[in-house]
């Protein structure tokens, strides 16, 4: 017990610090309107379209500019203000989103919707990098920390605080939640003082970008954990895709209900997320990696037709998939490669994450039209297809480059200690 509570004191100090509880506070606030809009979302468009294809191509929109600019917008975002990227971002992303109620036409949402996730690829690097520049060196593992259990947390709770707007105020007024959201996220960024332009030499974006996708490909476990979260990616985002449709038409419960399936299995990834905390001093990362392939697989089950009930334990397993492949990449990114080249490897990842996310919704949405597959066996294949491209990520090569830079990671812990 006074173990936990020392852990449990390290992982809450950074709050202490004015400047990183207004970065916190800044993140989870528009995290929770970013859960709302993608329930609100879901429901709304497939109200106006009446198809499973509206939904997928809806979140594959959301990707588009994560494979197209991503890449680009991590190089800009080394050579601008951060904080008023983050800032501009916010307020740009609350007009958009406040538009969205006012919409009569689907293509309209799709308009929208892709304006909105335009600025996504610009934000989540300059938090990244504007965290790393308000923490000092000894509080920035702790905020790291902080932001990734609360992120967690949101994954569980987020869908389900969407679901229960939807359900109140109806998917159309939900989009203001979110739009009142950024706006109160920007007004806690504007409390931190501007760290200014980063300094430095700096060569043409081109030349930029391929540094950082030279240096993924020489990092053998970066790669493996890139292309592992891109199978995965694509078998969740097919299911998530068709899980609105399968919770509405196949068990007769309202749409909304979809967000609690989407809260247990964030509970998975927070569950995940705190076993992988405790135990990463002294064991390997392996084990997460191949658990999250597993849980991917189970919603195979979804042939079967499940109960809304027996929905719940294969969700909460599929969780793992966010944890036990994302987590460790990320902490293997920052171990295998320099600080210059983290923002711009983790753009060109996040990007093979989007645009497989993408093909996902867009596949399995349209394979779960009534006069094909359906939604059963659309979120079957889905299931299947992702773990399958996850476990040939591991199995071509990747144990073996993991298993290499655990052992140097383990070993070195001692020193380090």
């Amino acid at each position: 017990m006074p173990s936990s509570l020392r852990r449990a004191t390290v992982l809450l100090r950074p709050l202490g610090n004015r400047e990183l509880r207004a970065l916190w506070s800044s993140d989870w606030i528009s995290d929770v309107g970013n859960f709302i809009t993608a329930i609100a979302l879901a429901v709304y468009i497939n109200n106006l379209t009446g198809t499973v294809t509206g939904v997928g191509l809806v979140l594959a929109l959301h990707s588009v500019p994560w494979f197209t600019i991503g890449p680009f917008a991590g190089v800009l975002v080394d050579r601008l203000d951060r904080r008023s990227v983050m800032i501009a971002t916010c307020l740009c992303r609350a007009a958009l989103v406040s538009v969205l109620p006012f919409t009569r036409a689907a293509w309209q949402v799709y308009a929208l919707s892709f304006a909105v996730a335009l600025f996504g690829p610009l934000f989540r690097p300059a938090r990244s990098a504007f965290l790393a520049q308000v923490a000092s060196e000894r509080q920035l593992v702790p905020a790291l920390a902080v932001m990734e259990t609360t992120h967690q947390v949101l994954h569980m709770v987020g869908p389900a605080i969407g679901g229960a707007a939807v359900l109140l105020v109806g998917a159309r007024h939900a989009f203001f939640i979110d739009a009142a959201s950024f706006v109160i996220a920007a007004a806690f960024l504007t409390t931190i003082p501007s760290r200014g332009k980063p300094t430095g030499e700096r060569g043409t974006t081109m030349n930029d970008l391929r540094a950082g996708l030279r240096a993924i490909g020489r990092a053998r476990a970066v790669r493996t954990y890139a292309l592992l979260n891109a199978g995965l990616s694509l078998g969740f985002a097919g299911v998530e895709a068709v899980l609105v449709v399968y919770v509405r038409d196949v068990l007769g419960r309202p749409a909304g209900q979809f967000g609690l399936v989407l809260s247990v299995a964030g509970l998975g990834t927070v569950v995940t997320s705190l076993l992988i905390a405790a135990r990463d001093d002294r064991h390997p990362r392996t084990p997460w990696a191949i658990a999250s392939v597993t849980g991917v697989a189970l919603f195979a089950l979804a042939w079967f037709e499940p109960s809304f009930l027996l929905l719940m334990p294969i969700a909460f397993a599929a969780g793992l998939a966010d944890s036990g492949a994302g987590i460790p990449m990320s902490a293997t990114i920052a171990e295998e490669l320099r600080d210059e080249m983290r923002g711009r490897a983790t753009s060109v990842v996040d990007g093979l994450y989007e645009v497989t996310s993408a093909v996902g919704a867009l596949v399995f949405a349209w394979l779960a039209e009534p006069s094909r597959l359906g939604p059963p066996k659309a979120m079957a294949a889905s299931a299947l297809a992702g773990a399958g491209l996850g476990a040939a990520a591991l199995l071509i090569g990747g144990v073996t480059s993991i298993a290499g830079h655990e052992r140097r990671r383990l070993a070195a812990r001692p020193t380090a200690g």
